[in-house]
């Protein structure tokens, strides 16, 4: 009966040491559980940065494409402004040019003169 006894003592050791191995093995579980968690709540805490990013990137791209749309249309009114300057400034040309054809010469003002003058002269 020695020897069941000392086979039951060796199964209570053998018990023994595997519970306080499952309890080492619990505990270093549970620090890794919560250095997951940790990495978890890291993880999150970085996804909600990125999708700020994203939204402020957006944002900046939106305002970008917006001030590119209106340089365009500001460059397309300064054309039109320039073109219609050109065409005032043509106009004004022929202006000028007409101006200069319809110009009498000294002569001539005197001939008129002299026609009116003997008009007057025939009318007496």
């Amino acid at each position: 009966m020695i020897k069941l006894t000392e086979s039951r003592g060796d199964d209570k050791t053998k018990i023994i040491n595997a519970c306080a191995a499952a309890v080492d093995e619990l505990a270093k579980t549970r620090l890794l559980i919560e250095a997951l968690e940790r990495e978890n709540k890291l993880i999150n805490e970085r996804l909600q940065t990125e999708k700020k990013a994203a939204a402020i990137l957006h944002e900046l791209y939106s305002a970008r494409s917006g001030e590119a749309e209106a340089l365009r249309a500001a460059l397309a009114a300064k054309n039109e402004t320039i073109a219609a300057k050109d065409a005032v400034i043509a106009g004004q040309d022929k202006l000028v040019q007409a101006l200069k054809n319809k110009k009498t010469s000294p002569w001539k003002r005197i001939g008129d003169v002299l026609l009116g003058a003997a008009v007057l002269a025939v009318l007496k």
